[in-house]
């Protein structure tokens, strides 16, 4: 499967072409361009590839800038930091749009998409198998970095580095940082969850979790015991079944 990466940063380009690499060696990556015009001229003097992987914001203007100068036929993953332009990405031939950075469960989603709605241009006995999501390099997975929050109608990047707890809210939940600052966002707990680093956050109840470097006491009242955040007056209660995981991991990383 030959692959064409358009992206600015190299890093970025340099990242995502080693996991797709090691999710599918067989691929190629044809090339990485850094904007607009690059990749259209590699467009015209190339046969085209059978997949893209486009960042949206590029050196010299945006992709849709590339889509609305050339028919581009072949399938489209976006890659980007910015979810407002996940609309107009599918308006054109996306197959997936994944925020950055990529992880590479997402990623193995994203090329097991593009397997099932397009095939490869081998015969069925040559499929390679894609591992399925939850199943990649289970001894060094990707957690992410930073989450995409809406204030005042602009996404601004919270990093995760930043954040001390998560609770459910409404059908989503909401960030909390170090300062007390929440911001909201769609995703269910369980889905943020999954995506922070088990050694990092805990999950207190059905209602919270919390990073366990922010826990600055745990104490004991009639009704079960509750955590303290340095940066968060409310005590947060921990539920019965959890409490002896919790204490446990504070002996691994203590208050």
């Amino acid at each position: 499967m030959n692959i064409l990466i358009v992206e600015d940063e190299p890093r970025a380009a340099n990242r995502l072409a080693r996991l797709i690499l090691k999710l599918q060696a067989q691929s190629r990556i044809v090339a990485k361009t850094p904007s607009v015009a690059t990749t259209l001229d590699w467009l015209d003097q190339n046969t085209p590839p059978d997949l893209i992987f486009m960042d949206v914001r590029l050196e010299d203007g945006d992709c849709f800038e590339i889509l609305s100068q050339r028919e581009v036929v072949v399938p489209i993953v976006f890659c980007t930091a910015y979810s407002e332009y996940a609309l107009q990405a599918f308006a054109v031939n996306s197959i997936d749009y994944l925020l950055k950075p990529v992880v590479p469960n997402e990623l193995s989603r994203a090329l097991g998409k593009y397997r099932r709605l397009n095939g490869y241009r081998m015969s069925s006995g040559s499929w390679p198998d894609f591992p399925a999501e939850g199943e990649i390099e289970a001894t060094a997975p990707a957690y992410r970095q930073q989450f995409l929050v809406a204030l005042a109608g602009q996404f601004t990047p919270v990093r995760t580095e930043n954040v001390i707890a998560v609770r459910s809210y409404l059908k989503g939940s909401q960030l909390i940082d170090r300062h007390g600052r929440q911001w909201t966002l769609d995703d269910s707990l369980v889905e943020i969850e999954n995506v922070l680093s088990p050694g990092e956050f805990f999950r207190l109840s059905r209602q919270w979790l919390v990073r366990l470097t922010a826990i600055a006491s745990l104490h004991r009242r009639g009704d079960g015991y509750f955590a303290s955040l340095g940066a968060f007056d409310e005590p947060l209660k921990v539920s019965r079944a959890r409490v002896g995981a919790l204490k446990k991991q504070l002996a691994v990383n203590p208050l």
